[in-house]
């Protein structure tokens, strides 16, 4: 198997296509993150999902297209550095290895993070040590990836999407049936929820009040965050046709739909289900908890218990997988091939490959172990970082012919550097003391630093040399085979 095997695979049919890059969308924030912020905050919540689904709508809809013809045009592209390589036809690798080296140093954080926050739940349900927890996910997510490649990934997706979705439908309705719907109203309202039944079910309803325009603002950017995750990109490269990627977009987004409204109606009915324990804002503590009532509750509660565990469990690994695989790709094909680091025979690539990523594997597991205390909010501060650097950049790569390589690197230094700027940067005074510029604002640092990107691009694009005509001609020719 040599790196483009690795990295693409074998063909995929419309079923596993379509669920590859969506099963790795809704396993963390829908199997995960969904249920605990809906227990936690309200229904309001929601209004962040919607924001992905119609993120990823656009990315199918349009970028997917786009990103397809070019890599059937060069098939040496299998990373989204490779593609930036190929888009504007630089000579050299500076812009390759730039975005490879953000790419891959944020890949492992996020990594390392998710190690980490599984292996606290697991420790926290089992009993087990978290240390081996973790250990035990990463050695084996590395020895099957490092084996089979993507091929694992797309062969497996369906069968992960739908179990999960399965095992979610199958504990709401356990706790439904269980409780009853009359007195799961009645231990709602007896949380620390303030109002009426309606105020709480209500999407304008957030974590005890009214939503604002600034939350709508916050909550639905968020989900744009997909639309600049590295492995939901790269996977367009290995489509073949139009046809794959419109018929995969239907069944993509019916899933996606039902699947993050399943999610949403757990946890929901978590809430009253767990009553009268207090609201937990740690979401480790939060799966523990579940667990142990379902478990409480007899034999039948015993099977959901297991359930939930296999639920939990899969959505963390499906999102390592894909990083990792990322991680590998990018760190094989774009910095050590790429950097022309080291000369690799043709017939030791399997093993070599195979090498890169046990090794990255168990680094990441390292860094998991030298991390402290963590929250959920870590992990989305970097997944925010990768994706207000990934996303406005490939999409202007992708609508403007007049950018350039230079706009390029721009855009991806200022999504790296902006969002922790924005959002920890305490250089504005407001009643008294220092606040950052997303505090005055009173939204996230998702939309400022994505409005920043953007014209950071288009300001170095224009005072910079124009792209070549071979650049420009090539743009044109994507877009209108596109268009026709």
């Amino acid at each position: 198997m040599d790196i483009k095997g690795f990295a693409k695979g074998k063909r995929a049919n419309y079923f596993e296509f379509a669920f590859l890059s969506t099963v790795f969308t809704v396993g963390i924030t829908g199997a995960a993150i969904l249920p605990f912020y809906v227990y936690l905050f309200g229904a309001g919540i929601f209004w962040e999902f919607l924001g992905i689904i119609v993120c990823l709508i656009f990315v199918w809809s349009y970028e997917a297209y786009k990103l397809m013809r070019y890599a059937r045009k060069n098939t040496e592209i299998i990373s989204l550095p490779g593609y930036f390589k190929y888009r504007f036809k630089d000579p050299g690798e500076y812009l390759r290895l730039l975005a490879a080296t953000e790419v891959l140093t944020l890949s492992v954080v996020i990594i390392s993070v998710l190690l980490k926050e599984v292996g606290i739940i697991v420790e926290k349900i089992l009993g087990m040590q978290a240390q081996n927890v973790a250990f035990v996910i990463m050695i084996i997510v590395s020895l099957y990836l490092g084996w089979f490649g993507i091929n694992a990934l797309i062969r497996s997706a369906p069968v992960k999407g739908v179990l999960m979705l399965g095992i979610i439908v199958v504990i709401v309705i356990y706790t439904f049936v269980t409780v009853g719907s009359r007195q799961l109203v009645r231990n709602i309202m007896l949380t620390d929820i303030t109002g009426s039944v309606s105020e709480y079910v209500n999407i304008l309803y957030h974590d005890g009040r009214m939503l604002f325009a600034e939350d709508y603002i916050s909550l639905i950017s968020l989900g744009l965050l997909a639309s600049g995750m590295p492995f939901l990109l790269s996977s367009f490269f290995i489509s073949r046709n139009s046809r794959l990627i419109s018929v995969s977009k239907q069944i993509s987004v019916y899933f996606m739909i039902i699947f993050f409204v399943a999610a949403a109606c757990m946890g929901g009915i978590s809430r009253g289900y767990l009553y009268p324990v207090k609201i937990t804002r740690s979401m480790s503590d939060y799966f523990k908890l579940f667990y142990e009532r379902l478990a409480e509750s007899g034999p039948s509660g015993g099977f959901m218990a297991g359930l939930l565990l296999i639920l939990i469990i899969l959505a963390f690994v499906t999102a390592i997988e894909g990083s990792l695989h990322v991680i590998v790709t990018v760190l094989f094909n774009d910095i050590i091939m790429g950097g022309k680091l080291i000369r690799i025979k043709e017939e030791r690539e399997r093993l070599y490959l195979f090498c890169v990523t046990f090794v990255m594997g168990m680094m990441c597991f390292v860094i998991s172990q030298c991390l402290g205390d963590i929250s959920i909010n870590v992990l989305v501060i970097f997944l925010a970082t990768l994706g207000c650097s990934v996303a406005p950049t490939v999409l202007m790569s992708l609508v403007w012919k007049r950018m350039n390589k230079y706009g390029c690197m721009a855009g991806l230094v200022t999504g790296l550097l902006s969002v922790p700027f924005l959002k920890f940067a305490h250089l504005f005074g407001h009643s008294g003391q220092k606040v950052s510029l997303c505090d005055i604002l009173g939204v996230n640092s998702v939309v400022p630093s994505m409005f920043v990107s953007f014209m950071i691009i288009i300001v170095v694009s224009l005072i910079t040399p124009k792209p070549d005509e071979a650049v420009i001609d090539e743009f044109n020719d994507i877009e209108h085979r596109i268009t026709n």
